[in-house]
């Protein structure tokens, strides 16, 4: 586990990161995007599992009260994650294999 401050400029700039899950879900808090240019680049990655927000446990949070916390957390974020571990599997490998077979304009009558 790793514990990062995060750290934005004002109350208007934006963490730049999506939460996904929570206890109303049934799936645990995770890190579901970062924004490139944003504070949480370079601290958080995509699929890293949040485990407590300025020091409150993540287990039992709903999206809600995660968001909320995140959001009251003023200039400094402090995150407890579990890096990478809901990493998505890479989709670019499932590309079709040969030529592809349907076409919308295949059978239109000109």
């Amino acid at each position: 586990m790793t514990t990062v401050n995060i750290t934005r400029q004002s109350m208007n700039q934006p963490w730049g990161l999506k939460i996904a899950g929570g206890r109303d879900f049934s799936v645990p808090l995770q890190i579901k995007k970062v924004d490139p240019s944003s504070p949480a680049a370079g601290y958080l990655s995509n699929g890293d599992a949040i485990k407590a927000i300025g020091g409150h446990s993540a287990e039992d949070l709903t999206h809600m009260q995660a968001h909320q916390l995140i959001k009251s957390a003023g200039n400094q974020l402090q995150l407890t994650v579990l890096k990478g571990m809901y990493e998505e599997p890479n989709l670019t490998s499932l590309k079709p294999k040969g030529p592809i077979k349907f076409s919308p304009w295949r059978n239109k009558q000109q």
